[in-house]
């Protein structure tokens, strides 16, 4: 017979081993958000210092906001009138 906990156990401890052997030569870093440079892992906002990457960064920004904004309104328009119906206001 077959002992699968045998091959899985070894099959583990190469995989593992593998592993080990990898990521002892990599250093810890991130990567930008815009270009997927490698930067420093201390990096925030999680850019790099590239002008490109910075104004796309800037205007991803903005859009995020306007679009935080959009919704509250948006929510509030629809669930208020909602709110106030069930709260007994305006028949």
């Amino acid at each position: 017979m077959v002992d699968a906990k045998a091959i899985r156990d070894k099959v583990s401890k190469k995989a593992s081993n593998a592993r080990n052997k990898i990521t002892s030569h990599l250093t810890a870093h991130k990567h930008c958000q815009m270009c997927g440079a490698t930067i420093d892992i201390k990096a925030e906002p999680r850019i790099c210092k590239a002008d490109e990457c910075v104004s796309k960064y800037e205007k991803r920004a903005k859009n995020d906001r306007m679009m935080r904004i959009m919704f509250v309104v948006f929510f509030i328009a629809i669930v208020a009138p909602v709110g106030l119906r069930l709260a007994g206001f305006g028949g």
